[in-house]
């Protein structure tokens, strides 16, 4: 759903944040055939929400856009 939302950058932190992070990779690039341009950051475990968010909001040219917090 996100990427036919359009998102282009989404910022992992929390426990398994690498995993998850690996994965939206892996969805992106797919077979490689179509791979959906996007950016992915896995924030360390010492890192705050407020980090991430600072991050987020630090994008520029295509990037750019809503910053949205999602809690799994």
């Amino acid at each position: 759903m996100w990427m036919q939302e359009g998102v282009k950058y989404v910022g992992v932190l929390g426990v398994g944040a690498s995993k998850v992070e690996d994965i939206i990779d892996e969805l992106c690039v797919g077979d490689g055939s179509n791979p959906y341009p996007m950016l992915t950051a896995c924030h360390a475990p010492h890192e705050t929400i407020d980090d991430a968010m600072f991050l987020a909001n630090q994008l520029s040219g295509d990037f750019i856009g809503e910053v949205r917090i999602v809690d799994l």
